[in-house]
């Protein structure tokens, strides 16, 4: 009797035990959850922010990011200030072009998924642009 006692704690055990590592190994921990946007921490600056002599302080340029997937220019309507730096960065899986109407104030080239392509505005205007290889793909600068 005591052996069969033992024996059944024994296999009781190695029951829970395959239960506990069987269990164990079908866990997959919980996936990151992808933040479109980047947060930056507040940058602590222990000097007063005074303007210089005879002047004010300079604002550095402004940058503004377009976004292209889906064969859309995203945000398709910008507007900004002179001296603004736009970046196009190509978000699709295939080749995309950033190029004015006029053809003759910006022209990206192809730009492969991936790529980037930068473009300071500094005459205030409207500008219209589109991708070359997909022509339904439009957008406008309106700078200030």
């Amino acid at each position: 009797m005591k052996n069969t006692i033992v024996v059944i704690i024994v296999l009781l055990l190695i029951v829970l035990g395959i239960y506990y590592f069987v269990s164990k190994s079908n866990y997959s921990a919980p996936m990151p959850v992808e933040n479109s946007q980047t947060t930056t921490p507040p940058v602590v600056n222990n000097q007063q922010n005074t303007p210089p002599v005879g002047g004010t302080t300079a604002t550095p340029p402004a940058s503004v990011s377009v976004n292209i997937k889906n064969f859309v220019f995203g945000p398709a309507t910008l507007n900004i200030k002179v001296g603004t730096k736009v970046t196009w960065t190509n978000n699709d899986n295939v080749a995309h072009t950033v190029t004015s109407d006029s053809g003759s104030m910006f022209d990206s080239g192809t730009l492969s998924p991936g790529e980037s392509f930068s473009f300071t505005f500094t005459n205030p205007g409207s500008v219209s642009y589109h991708c070359n290889i997909h022509p339904m793909m439009k957008a406008s600068v309106t700078v200030s």
